[in-house]
Protein backbone atom coordinates (compact mmCIF):
# COMPACT_ATOMS: atom_id res chain seq x y z
CA UNK A 1 0.00 0.00 0.00
CA UNK A 2 2.90 2.31 0.89
CA UNK A 3 6.15 2.32 -0.07
CA UNK A 4 9.00 -0.69 1.01
CA UNK A 5 11.60 -0.35 -1.05
CA UNK A 6 13.75 2.47 -3.33
CA UNK A 7 11.92 0.56 -6.57
CA UNK A 8 8.83 1.35 -5.88
CA UNK A 9 9.58 4.70 -4.39
CA UNK A 10 11.56 5.44 -7.81
CA UNK A 11 7.91 4.20 -9.40
CA UNK A 12 6.31 7.04 -7.19
CA UNK A 13 8.54 9.59 -8.30
CA UNK A 14 7.79 9.25 -11.86
CA UNK A 15 4.03 9.24 -11.55
CA UNK A 16 4.34 13.14 -9.89
CA UNK A 17 4.23 15.83 -11.64
CA UNK A 18 7.44 18.14 -11.82
CA UNK A 19 6.29 20.99 -9.96
CA UNK A 20 5.40 18.37 -7.06
CA UNK A 21 8.79 17.91 -3.87
CA UNK A 22 8.06 14.27 -2.81
CA UNK A 23 10.72 14.96 0.12
CA UNK A 24 9.80 11.72 2.13
CA UNK A 25 6.21 11.21 1.44
CA UNK A 26 4.42 7.60 0.49
CA UNK A 27 1.57 9.98 -0.85
CA UNK A 28 1.29 11.37 -4.27
CA UNK A 29 -1.40 13.78 -5.45
CA UNK A 30 -3.91 12.73 -7.41
CA UNK A 31 -6.47 15.52 -7.90
CA UNK A 32 -6.84 19.26 -6.32
CA UNK A 33 -9.47 21.18 -7.46
CA UNK A 34 -11.62 24.41 -6.14
CA UNK A 35 -14.97 23.73 -5.72
CA UNK A 36 -17.29 26.71 -5.74
CA UNK A 37 -19.33 29.83 -6.90
CA UNK A 38 -19.43 33.33 -6.32
CA UNK A 39 -19.30 34.55 -2.98
CA UNK A 40 -17.23 33.57 0.14
CA UNK A 41 -19.63 30.59 1.71
CA UNK A 42 -19.01 27.48 -0.54
CA UNK A 43 -17.65 24.58 1.43
CA UNK A 44 -16.88 20.32 1.58
CA UNK A 45 -18.37 19.54 4.54
CA UNK A 46 -18.65 15.87 3.95
CA UNK A 47 -16.93 13.32 1.99
CA UNK A 48 -16.90 9.17 1.76
CA UNK A 49 -15.33 7.06 -0.80
CA UNK A 50 -17.84 4.46 -1.75
CA UNK A 51 -16.94 0.46 -2.65
CA UNK A 52 -16.97 1.02 -6.26
CA UNK A 53 -14.38 3.73 -5.91
CA UNK A 54 -16.69 7.05 -6.68
CA UNK A 55 -16.18 9.83 -4.18
CA UNK A 56 -19.37 11.16 -2.52
CA UNK A 57 -19.14 14.94 -1.55
CA UNK A 58 -21.63 16.96 0.81
CA UNK A 59 -21.22 20.56 0.00
CA UNK A 60 -22.69 23.91 0.15
CA UNK A 61 -22.00 25.56 -3.44
CA UNK A 62 -23.63 28.70 -4.65
CA UNK A 63 -26.16 28.28 -7.23
CA UNK A 64 -23.57 29.63 -10.29
CA UNK A 65 -21.20 26.24 -9.90
CA UNK A 66 -23.99 24.69 -11.25
CA UNK A 67 -22.35 25.44 -15.09
CA UNK A 68 -19.49 23.02 -14.63
CA UNK A 69 -22.02 20.37 -14.18
CA UNK A 70 -23.78 18.60 -17.49
CA UNK A 71 -27.45 19.42 -17.29
CA UNK A 72 -28.07 15.62 -17.65
CA UNK A 73 -26.34 15.05 -14.40
CA UNK A 74 -28.26 17.33 -12.26
CA UNK A 75 -30.99 16.70 -10.20
CA UNK A 76 -33.25 18.28 -6.73
CA UNK A 77 -33.73 21.79 -6.36
CA UNK A 78 -31.99 24.44 -8.05
CA UNK A 79 -32.38 27.22 -5.30
CA UNK A 80 -30.97 24.94 -2.32
CA UNK A 81 -27.47 25.66 -1.60
CA UNK A 82 -26.45 22.02 0.13
CA UNK A 83 -25.95 19.47 -2.44
CA UNK A 84 -24.86 16.10 -2.88
CA UNK A 85 -21.81 15.42 -5.78
CA UNK A 86 -20.64 12.27 -6.85
CA UNK A 87 -16.89 12.10 -8.46
CA UNK A 88 -15.24 9.21 -10.22
CA UNK A 89 -12.40 7.76 -8.19
CA UNK A 90 -9.54 9.93 -10.03
CA UNK A 91 -11.97 12.57 -9.18
CA UNK A 92 -11.64 14.35 -12.94
CA UNK A 93 -15.39 14.11 -13.57
CA UNK A 94 -18.82 14.64 -11.90
CA UNK A 95 -21.11 11.85 -12.40
CA UNK A 96 -23.71 13.00 -10.77
CA UNK A 97 -25.09 16.41 -8.52
CA UNK A 98 -28.27 17.15 -6.88
CA UNK A 99 -29.43 19.72 -4.64
CA UNK A 100 -30.79 18.54 -1.68
CA UNK A 101 -31.15 20.82 1.33
CA UNK A 102 -30.97 24.58 2.19
CA UNK A 103 -27.67 23.67 3.77
CA UNK A 104 -25.39 20.30 4.44
CA UNK A 105 -23.41 19.88 7.45
CA UNK A 106 -22.14 16.19 6.80
CA UNK A 107 -21.91 12.71 5.57
CA UNK A 108 -22.03 8.98 5.53
CA UNK A 109 -22.53 5.67 3.90
CA UNK A 110 -23.88 2.54 5.08
CA UNK A 111 -22.80 -1.24 4.20
CA UNK A 112 -24.51 -0.79 0.76
CA UNK A 113 -23.33 2.90 0.05
CA UNK A 114 -26.90 4.68 0.99
CA UNK A 115 -26.03 8.06 1.37
CA UNK A 116 -27.02 9.74 5.10
CA UNK A 117 -26.78 13.15 5.69
CA UNK A 118 -26.87 15.73 7.93
CA UNK A 119 -28.85 18.32 6.59
CA UNK A 120 -29.25 21.00 9.25
CA UNK A 121 -32.86 22.06 10.13
CA UNK A 122 -34.14 19.89 7.89
CA UNK A 123 -32.81 16.94 9.95
CA UNK A 124 -31.55 13.87 8.65
CA UNK A 125 -31.98 12.68 5.19
CA UNK A 126 -30.72 9.10 3.20
CA UNK A 127 -30.23 8.85 -0.27
CA UNK A 128 -29.91 5.95 -2.18
CA UNK A 129 -26.34 4.98 -3.84
CA UNK A 130 -26.43 7.07 -7.24
CA UNK A 131 -27.80 10.45 -4.89
CA UNK A 132 -31.07 10.60 -7.44
CA UNK A 133 -33.74 9.12 -4.93
CA UNK A 134 -34.60 10.05 -1.40
CA UNK A 135 -35.32 7.10 0.67
CA UNK A 136 -36.29 8.80 3.73
CA UNK A 137 -36.43 12.25 6.15
CA UNK A 138 -36.15 12.52 9.65
CA UNK A 139 -37.29 15.69 11.18
CA UNK A 140 -34.75 16.26 14.41
CA UNK A 141 -36.55 19.29 15.70
CA UNK A 142 -33.46 21.04 15.72
CA UNK A 143 -30.18 21.56 13.77
CA UNK A 144 -28.57 17.84 12.40
CA UNK A 145 -24.93 18.66 12.42
CA UNK A 146 -22.92 15.71 12.19
CA UNK A 147 -24.14 12.10 11.18
CA UNK A 148 -22.11 8.40 11.07
CA UNK A 149 -23.75 5.13 9.51
CA UNK A 150 -22.74 1.94 10.63
CA UNK A 151 -22.45 -1.25 8.02
CA UNK A 152 -25.90 -2.70 9.19
CA UNK A 153 -27.69 0.29 7.94
CA UNK A 154 -28.37 2.00 11.33
CA UNK A 155 -27.48 5.63 11.73
CA UNK A 156 -26.49 8.27 14.63
CA UNK A 157 -27.21 12.01 14.79
CA UNK A 158 -26.14 15.01 16.55
CA UNK A 159 -28.57 17.17 17.09
CA UNK A 160 -27.91 21.15 17.92
CA UNK A 161 -24.29 19.99 19.54
CA UNK A 162 -26.85 18.43 22.98
CA UNK A 163 -28.55 15.38 21.67
CA UNK A 164 -27.65 12.16 20.61
CA UNK A 165 -30.10 10.26 18.47
CA UNK A 166 -29.93 6.70 16.73
CA UNK A 167 -31.83 5.64 14.20
CA UNK A 168 -32.56 2.26 12.36
CA UNK A 169 -32.16 1.65 8.67
CA UNK A 170 -35.88 2.75 7.88
CA UNK A 171 -35.23 6.26 10.20
CA UNK A 172 -37.50 5.42 12.68
CA UNK A 173 -36.11 6.37 15.89
CA UNK A 174 -34.46 3.44 18.74
CA UNK A 175 -33.38 6.08 21.04
CA UNK A 176 -32.46 9.71 22.38
CA UNK A 177 -30.11 11.08 24.63
CA UNK A 178 -28.87 14.20 26.12
CA UNK A 179 -25.34 14.95 25.14
CA UNK A 180 -22.53 16.47 28.39
CA UNK A 181 -21.54 19.88 28.03
CA UNK A 182 -20.32 20.76 24.76
CA UNK A 183 -20.92 17.62 22.26
CA UNK A 184 -19.03 18.05 19.04
CA UNK A 185 -19.26 15.17 17.30
CA UNK A 186 -20.60 10.90 16.89
CA UNK A 187 -19.72 7.63 15.43
CA UNK A 188 -21.60 4.08 14.82
CA UNK A 189 -19.85 0.47 15.02
CA UNK A 190 -22.51 -2.30 13.98
CA UNK A 191 -20.66 -5.00 14.22
CA UNK A 192 -20.51 -4.04 18.55
CA UNK A 193 -23.79 -2.33 18.07
CA UNK A 194 -22.21 0.80 19.67
CA UNK A 195 -22.59 4.48 19.11
CA UNK A 196 -20.00 7.16 20.70
CA UNK A 197 -19.45 10.24 21.17
CA UNK A 198 -17.21 13.11 21.91
CA UNK A 199 -17.25 16.23 23.77
CA UNK A 200 -15.74 18.36 27.00
CA UNK A 201 -16.84 20.11 29.53
CA UNK A 202 -15.92 23.53 31.18
CA UNK A 203 -15.38 22.91 35.20
CA UNK A 204 -12.99 24.38 38.26
CA UNK A 205 -10.11 21.62 39.58
CA UNK A 206 -8.09 22.52 42.69
CA UNK A 207 -4.36 22.45 41.02
CA UNK A 208 -2.62 22.14 44.21
CA UNK A 209 -2.83 26.12 45.27
CA UNK A 210 -6.20 27.15 44.55
CA UNK A 211 -9.46 26.63 42.11
CA UNK A 212 -8.27 27.43 38.50
CA UNK A 213 -10.83 26.66 35.45
CA UNK A 214 -10.16 23.91 33.18
CA UNK A 215 -11.48 21.89 30.33
CA UNK A 216 -11.63 18.42 30.62
CA UNK A 217 -12.95 15.90 27.30
CA UNK A 218 -14.73 13.29 27.36
CA UNK A 219 -15.20 10.03 25.10
CA UNK A 220 -18.71 8.49 25.72
CA UNK A 221 -20.34 4.95 24.44
CA UNK A 222 -23.96 3.75 24.39
CA UNK A 223 -26.01 0.72 22.73
CA UNK A 224 -28.36 1.08 20.29
CA UNK A 225 -30.92 1.47 22.98
CA UNK A 226 -29.09 4.43 24.72
CA UNK A 227 -27.79 2.62 27.52
CA UNK A 228 -24.45 3.52 28.92
CA UNK A 229 -21.61 0.84 27.85
CA UNK A 230 -18.46 3.29 29.05
CA UNK A 231 -16.68 6.72 29.14
CA UNK A 232 -13.14 7.37 28.73
CA UNK A 233 -11.82 10.39 30.61
CA UNK A 234 -14.26 13.06 31.73
CA UNK A 235 -12.69 13.06 35.26
CA UNK A 236 -13.76 14.93 38.59
CA UNK A 237 -12.94 17.89 40.17
CA UNK A 238 -13.96 16.48 43.09
CA UNK A 239 -10.56 15.90 45.53
CA UNK A 240 -11.38 13.07 47.28
CA UNK A 241 -12.44 11.25 44.64
CA UNK A 242 -10.44 8.50 43.12
CA UNK A 243 -11.50 9.86 39.74
CA UNK A 244 -9.94 13.43 40.57
CA UNK A 245 -8.44 14.93 37.82
CA UNK A 246 -5.05 15.76 39.41
CA UNK A 247 -5.13 12.66 41.54
CA UNK A 248 -1.90 11.54 39.93
CA UNK A 249 -0.26 14.95 39.36
CA UNK A 250 -1.10 18.60 37.56
CA UNK A 251 -3.29 17.89 34.59
CA UNK A 252 -4.66 20.76 34.17
CA UNK A 253 -4.23 21.59 30.48
CA UNK A 254 -7.80 22.44 28.88
CA UNK A 255 -8.94 19.39 26.61
CA UNK A 256 -11.37 18.99 24.63
CA UNK A 257 -12.62 15.99 22.41
CA UNK A 258 -13.65 17.07 18.82
CA UNK A 259 -13.79 14.07 16.56
CA UNK A 260 -14.60 10.83 16.48
CA UNK A 261 -14.72 7.91 13.95
CA UNK A 262 -15.22 4.28 13.52
CA UNK A 263 -11.65 3.18 11.63
CA UNK A 264 -11.57 0.57 8.29
CA UNK A 265 -9.97 -1.55 10.52
CA UNK A 266 -12.70 -1.73 13.29
CA UNK A 267 -11.13 0.34 16.01
CA UNK A 268 -12.04 3.61 17.52
CA UNK A 269 -10.42 6.53 16.72
CA UNK A 270 -10.81 10.48 18.28
CA UNK A 271 -9.27 13.63 17.78
CA UNK A 272 -8.31 15.97 20.92
CA UNK A 273 -7.06 19.67 21.13
CA UNK A 274 -4.87 20.25 24.62
CA UNK A 275 -3.65 24.06 25.35
CA UNK A 276 -0.57 22.66 27.33
CA UNK A 277 1.96 19.70 27.86
CA UNK A 278 0.28 18.91 31.22
CA UNK A 279 -2.97 16.91 29.52
CA UNK A 280 -4.87 13.85 30.50
CA UNK A 281 -4.32 11.78 28.03
CA UNK A 282 -0.87 11.21 29.58
CA UNK A 283 -2.72 9.02 31.54
CA UNK A 284 -5.46 6.02 30.75
CA UNK A 285 -8.69 7.06 30.08
CA UNK A 286 -10.20 5.00 33.25
CA UNK A 287 -7.06 5.42 35.81
CA UNK A 288 -5.59 8.71 36.25
CA UNK A 289 -2.69 7.07 38.31
CA UNK A 290 -0.97 5.32 35.25
CA UNK A 291 0.30 6.58 32.42
CA UNK A 292 -1.03 5.94 28.74
CA UNK A 293 0.97 4.37 25.91
CA UNK A 294 1.95 7.69 24.63
CA UNK A 295 4.10 7.16 21.40
CA UNK A 296 6.13 10.41 20.99
CA UNK A 297 8.86 10.26 18.64
CA UNK A 298 10.54 13.76 17.47
CA UNK A 299 10.15 17.18 18.69
CA UNK A 300 6.33 17.35 16.38
CA UNK A 301 4.83 14.74 18.46
CA UNK A 302 6.58 16.15 21.84
CA UNK A 303 5.12 19.23 23.53
CA UNK A 304 8.18 20.54 25.58
CA UNK A 305 9.63 23.97 24.38
CA UNK A 306 6.54 26.11 25.73
CA UNK A 307 4.64 28.03 22.75
CA UNK A 308 1.81 29.40 25.74
CA UNK A 309 -1.28 27.83 25.72
CA UNK A 310 -1.47 27.14 21.84
CA UNK A 311 -3.70 24.60 20.61
CA UNK A 312 -1.92 21.11 20.25
CA UNK A 313 -3.74 17.90 18.62
CA UNK A 314 -3.82 14.43 20.44
CA UNK A 315 -5.46 11.20 19.08
CA UNK A 316 -5.85 8.21 19.55
CA UNK A 317 -7.12 4.59 19.03
CA UNK A 318 -9.11 2.74 21.16
CA UNK A 319 -11.20 -0.61 21.56
CA UNK A 320 -14.86 0.37 20.82
CA UNK A 321 -16.04 -2.38 22.53
CA UNK A 322 -14.34 -1.30 26.02
CA UNK A 323 -13.20 2.17 25.67
CA UNK A 324 -9.32 -0.03 26.73
CA UNK A 325 -6.75 2.65 24.28
CA UNK A 326 -4.55 1.06 22.80
CA UNK A 327 -1.71 3.74 21.47
CA UNK A 328 -1.77 8.25 21.95
CA UNK A 329 -0.14 10.46 19.61
CA UNK A 330 0.27 14.11 19.65
CA UNK A 331 1.34 16.58 16.61
CA UNK A 332 2.62 20.32 17.00
CA UNK A 333 3.92 22.61 14.78
CA UNK A 334 7.34 24.15 15.77
CA UNK A 335 8.64 27.50 15.12
CA UNK A 336 11.97 29.17 15.13
CA UNK A 337 12.71 29.48 18.53
CA UNK A 338 11.38 25.91 18.58
CA UNK A 339 8.21 26.79 20.55
CA UNK A 340 5.03 24.48 19.79
CA UNK A 341 1.84 26.38 17.55
CA UNK A 342 -0.91 25.52 17.16
CA UNK A 343 -2.20 22.57 15.15
CA UNK A 344 -5.97 22.49 15.53
CA UNK A 345 -9.02 19.76 15.11
CA UNK A 346 -12.42 22.09 16.19
CA UNK A 347 -13.02 21.84 12.60
CA UNK A 348 -11.61 18.65 11.53
CA UNK A 349 -11.63 14.95 10.83
CA UNK A 350 -10.09 11.76 11.58
CA UNK A 351 -10.29 8.33 9.63
CA UNK A 352 -8.11 5.25 9.61
CA UNK A 353 -7.73 2.57 6.48
CA UNK A 354 -7.81 -1.36 6.60
CA UNK A 355 -4.83 -2.03 8.24
CA UNK A 356 -5.04 1.26 11.23
CA UNK A 357 -2.76 3.91 9.47
CA UNK A 358 -4.60 7.23 10.47
CA UNK A 359 -5.03 10.11 9.03
CA UNK A 360 -5.79 13.44 10.28
CA UNK A 361 -6.84 16.45 8.77
CA UNK A 362 -7.13 20.16 10.51
CA UNK A 363 -5.66 23.52 10.26
CA UNK A 364 -2.08 24.78 11.62
CA UNK A 365 -1.04 28.11 11.50
CA UNK A 366 2.57 27.55 10.58
CA UNK A 367 5.49 25.30 10.95
CA UNK A 368 4.36 21.90 9.98
CA UNK A 369 6.91 18.88 9.07
CA UNK A 370 5.29 19.25 5.28
CA UNK A 371 7.05 16.32 2.96
CA UNK A 372 4.76 16.43 0.08
CA UNK A 373 4.55 20.35 -0.63
CA UNK A 374 3.18 21.59 -3.91
CA UNK A 375 3.26 25.06 -2.84
CA UNK A 376 7.08 25.56 -0.90
CA UNK A 377 6.89 29.55 -0.96
CA UNK A 378 3.97 29.58 1.37
CA UNK A 379 4.70 29.46 4.86
CA UNK A 380 4.12 25.54 6.12
CA UNK A 381 0.48 25.58 7.56
CA UNK A 382 -3.00 25.76 6.47
CA UNK A 383 -5.72 23.22 6.25
CA UNK A 384 -3.17 19.59 6.11
CA UNK A 385 -3.17 16.15 5.98
CA UNK A 386 -1.23 14.48 7.84
CA UNK A 387 -0.95 10.54 7.02
CA UNK A 388 0.94 8.12 10.22
CA UNK A 389 1.81 4.14 10.46
CA UNK A 390 0.06 1.67 12.31
CA UNK A 391 2.00 2.02 15.03
CA UNK A 392 1.45 6.06 15.23
CA UNK A 393 5.42 6.94 15.30
CA UNK A 394 6.24 7.01 11.34
CA UNK A 395 4.79 9.56 8.96
CA UNK A 396 3.25 9.14 5.92
CA UNK A 397 2.79 12.07 4.34
CA UNK A 398 2.70 15.41 5.75
CA UNK A 399 1.04 17.77 3.16
CA UNK A 400 -1.30 20.80 2.32
CA UNK A 401 -2.10 22.24 -1.20
CA UNK A 402 -2.61 26.10 -0.05
CA UNK A 403 -2.09 28.30 3.24
CA UNK A 404 -5.61 29.59 4.30
CA UNK A 405 -9.34 27.89 5.02
CA UNK A 406 -10.40 25.00 6.49
CA UNK A 407 -10.49 21.05 6.35
CA UNK A 408 -13.71 19.33 7.12
CA UNK A 409 -13.66 16.23 5.76
CA UNK A 410 -11.46 12.81 5.10
CA UNK A 411 -11.85 9.30 4.11
CA UNK A 412 -9.45 7.27 3.36
CA UNK A 413 -9.92 3.10 1.54
CA UNK A 414 -8.16 1.02 0.05
CA UNK A 415 -8.57 0.38 -3.57
CA UNK A 416 -7.57 -2.65 -5.19
CA UNK A 417 -4.31 -2.75 -3.91
CA UNK A 418 -3.90 1.16 -3.61
CA UNK A 419 -4.49 3.29 -0.82
CA UNK A 420 -6.37 6.49 -1.50
CA UNK A 421 -7.50 9.49 0.57
CA UNK A 422 -9.68 12.43 0.08
CA UNK A 423 -9.64 15.68 2.17
CA UNK A 424 -11.69 18.65 1.84
CA UNK A 425 -13.27 22.07 3.29
CA UNK A 426 -13.33 25.76 2.68
CA UNK A 427 -11.92 28.92 2.77
CA UNK A 428 -9.57 28.16 -0.34
CA UNK A 429 -8.30 31.62 -2.32
CA UNK A 430 -6.23 32.00 -5.58
CA UNK A 431 -2.73 30.63 -4.40
CA UNK A 432 -4.09 27.05 -4.08
CA UNK A 433 -2.49 24.15 -5.69
CA UNK A 434 -4.35 22.50 -8.37
CA UNK A 435 -3.86 19.29 -10.43
CA UNK A 436 -6.23 18.02 -12.73
CA UNK A 437 -9.07 19.66 -11.69
CA UNK A 438 -12.79 20.09 -12.32
CA UNK A 439 -12.47 23.34 -11.23
CA UNK A 440 -8.99 25.37 -11.90
CA UNK A 441 -10.04 28.93 -10.57
CA UNK A 442 -11.27 30.55 -7.38
CA UNK A 443 -14.06 32.38 -7.60
CA UNK A 444 -14.14 33.84 -4.01
CA UNK A 445 -13.75 31.57 -1.21
CA UNK A 446 -14.41 28.01 -2.55
CA UNK A 447 -15.00 24.77 -1.38
CA UNK A 448 -12.02 22.54 -2.25
CA UNK A 449 -11.38 18.81 -2.60
CA UNK A 450 -7.85 16.91 -2.57
CA UNK A 451 -7.20 13.47 -3.72
CA UNK A 452 -4.01 11.51 -2.62
CA UNK A 453 -2.64 8.01 -3.24
CA UNK A 454 -0.05 5.65 -1.32
CA UNK A 455 1.76 3.62 -3.89
CA UNK A 456 0.98 -0.39 -4.48
CA UNK A 457 1.72 -2.87 -2.05
CA UNK A 458 3.73 -5.57 -3.05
Amino acid sequence: MFPTSPVVWLAVFLMLPASVSLGNSACTIRMSSYLGGSGDDDAVVGLRIAADATIVVAANLAGDFDPLVKPEKTGGDAGRRGAVLRLSGDGRRILSFHRIADEVKDLALDGKDNICVAAGKMGAIRLSPQADQVLWTKDLGDSCDRIDAAADGHAVALVAGKQVVMLDPAGKQLAAIAGKAFTTDVCIDGATKTVVYTGFRNARAHDGKRNEPVQIAYVKAVGYDGREKWTDYDWSTDQTSERFVNRSTNNMADTRAYRCAVGRDGKLYAAFESAGGNHIFRRLPTNIMEKAPLVGGGPHHEFWGGGGAVHRTVFGRFDIHTGKVDLVQQFTGRDEKNRCTNVRMKQGAVAADEDGRVFLAGGAGASLPIDLDPIPSQPRGGPFLLGMAPDLRGRLVCTRMHGQGSVHALDVRTIGRQAVVVYGGSGAEEGMFVQDAVQKAARGKDGFLVILQGAASP
